[in-house]
């Protein structure tokens, strides 16, 4: 597992590079934010210490053309939550032990998610659920966020941590099964350009669905175009290939 971890290096060090310029916007959504969902309307946060108030557009622009051309790239190369998930899920207890119809199953939860997040940002119109504490250190001001947010906001922050924190258990499980993002990344990359595709030498031995983390298969549901399955398949039967050519 600790091999094939950082067998992929290009990918580890894409990760690191992308923790290093949103890692820090991503925290923020999570323990700072005070809106009902983090990450959208960043230019109107009150929050000023926040890095996403001058990412937050370019961010999810940049986030959409990468799903259309190459799906769920940014889940498997940029996001900083699903480099931590991949770090807690290296010694999952549980892992390859959820069937496929649960997985599947499990899956629509992050549309589920996604649905409710759609809900509170353009129905709701995204409330405020906690005190916007403007300045101070950062940790301070978290304390301080905990302290005097709305329960309901505190909730939804448990939660989220308590998906991540799941990923010890059941791989990935936040990426995989709740993840509102990943959801909506899932629905566009099924018209995406480029993509790992298994191709007629593939016998359906499933080392490439053993060995992901998101145990799933290239180009299947969950498939976040990481590339680890190349050098797992020994018949050669994953390639990278065009949507058009695909077909």
């Amino acid at each position: 597992m600790y091999k094939q971890w950082f067998g992929n290096w290009k990918r580890r060090l894409v990760q690191l590079v992308s923790l290093g310029i949103i890692g820090e916007w991503s925290f923020y959504g999570i323990f700072r934010c005070p809106f009902a969902v983090p990450y959208i309307g960043c230019g109107n946060c009150p929050v000023i210490q926040c890095p996403g108030r001058n990412l937050w557009m370019w961010g999810w622009i940049l986030m959409g053309l990468s799903a259309v051309l190459f799906g769920r790239v940014f889940c498997g190369w940029i996001c900083p939550g699903g480099l931590v998930s991949e770090i807690l899920s290296m010694g999952a207890f549980f892992k390859n032990k959820i069937n496929r119809i649960a997985s599947n199953l499990f899956s629509v939860g992050k549309y589920i998610v996604l649905a409710l997040s759609l809900y509170l940002f353009f129905v709701a119109n995204n409330p405020r659920w906690a005190i916007p504490i403007r300045t101070g250190e950062f940790f301070k001001s978290v304390g301080l966020t905990f302290e005097h947010a709305d329960p309901i906001w505190i909730y939804k922050t448990m939660a989220i941590l308590i998906a991540l924190g799941l990923s010890i258990f059941i791989p990935m499980f936040w990426c995989r099964f709740f993840c509102p993002t990943g959801g909506a990344l899932e629905l566009l990359s099924r018209f995406s350009l480029f993509r790992f595709i298994t191709n007629e030498k593939c016998t359906s031995c499933d080392r490439c669905l053993k060995m992901c983390a998101m145990e799933t298969r290239p180009s299947e549901s969950n498939c976040v175009q990481c590339g680890d399955c190349l050098d797992t398949c020994k018949l050669d039967a994953v390639e990278w290939r065009s949507r058009i050519r695909s077909t």
